[in-house]
């Protein structure tokens, strides 16, 4: 029963978009074809790291950046995007320690990241009562600004990147639109041998607990900016 009913499912999925156009004339209808071929975005957000089990990770901060699209075909863009958080603070412990004193204090210091991946359009070249949404996808690397040790053996150093996120492009008519994006960004987190040793043989008071000194997490991404259109 199932299989026979899932054709008839999928053909009134495809349909659905179909008949919205229908009965609309041009100037009433809710699809609007979308203007410029390439795009340059200016925006602010913040950025979000979690899951670091050390606790010695980036915290969430302010993150500037921009980014340029190049329409491929249809609803495919080329993006690349670059970002650059100039202060999130950080914990420095030193894993000699214990209780209290093992916090050393924080560190400021600056997170830049560069991608390269793409965004398809969800209402393919067009807007849908002027809101376009996109799924996007990409690769890159983020690097932590310095090539010191903390006192207790760890840097953020430099990380490989996998991203994917939604955006909604609001249009406006005009060259200028305005663009709000949410992001999940991978890297992983490196720690040295002395986090995972315990310095008592009845407690354990390492800094991790259990599991790898390498481990991969995600962090939320959010940003809101202003987009300018190119060669319509």
């Amino acid at each position: 029963m199932i299989r026979r009913s899932l054709p008839l499912v999928l053909a009134a999925l495809v349909a659905a978009p179909l008949g919205a156009q229908v009965g609309h004339t041009p100037e009433n209808s809710p699809f609007e074809d979308l203007r410029g071929k390439q795009a340059l975005t200016i925006f602010t957000g913040s950025v979000a790291p979690g899951g670091d089990p050390a606790g010695v990770g980036p915290r969430t901060g302010l993150q500037l950046g921009t980014r340029y699209e190049l329409l491929l075909t249809g609803p495919l863009w080329l993006q690349v995007r670059a970002t650059y958080a100039p202060s999130l603070e950080r914990t420095v412990k030193d894993p000699v320690l214990t209780g209290a004193a093992r916090e050393l204090g924080t560190s400021t210091r600056p997170l830049a990241a560069m991608e390269a991946g793409f965004g398809l359009n969800l209402t393919g070249n067009k807007s849908w009562h002027r809101v376009t949404p996109q799924l996007h996808g990409a690769f890159g690397f983020v690097t932590g600004g310095t090539k010191q040790f903390d006192p207790g053996g760890y840097r953020f150093g430099n990380k490989f990147t996998v991203s994917y996120g939604l955006g909604l492009r609001i249009v406006t008519g005009r060259e200028w639109e305005v663009q709000a994006d949410v992001t999940h960004l991978f890297w992983k987190y490196s720690y040295p041998n002395d986090y995972r040793v315990s310095s008592s043989s009845t407690v354990n008071t390492s800094i991790l607990q259990g599991g790898p000194l390498t481990q991969t997490k995600g962090n939320a991404v959010l940003s809101i900016g202003m987009s300018r259109f190119f060669f319509r």
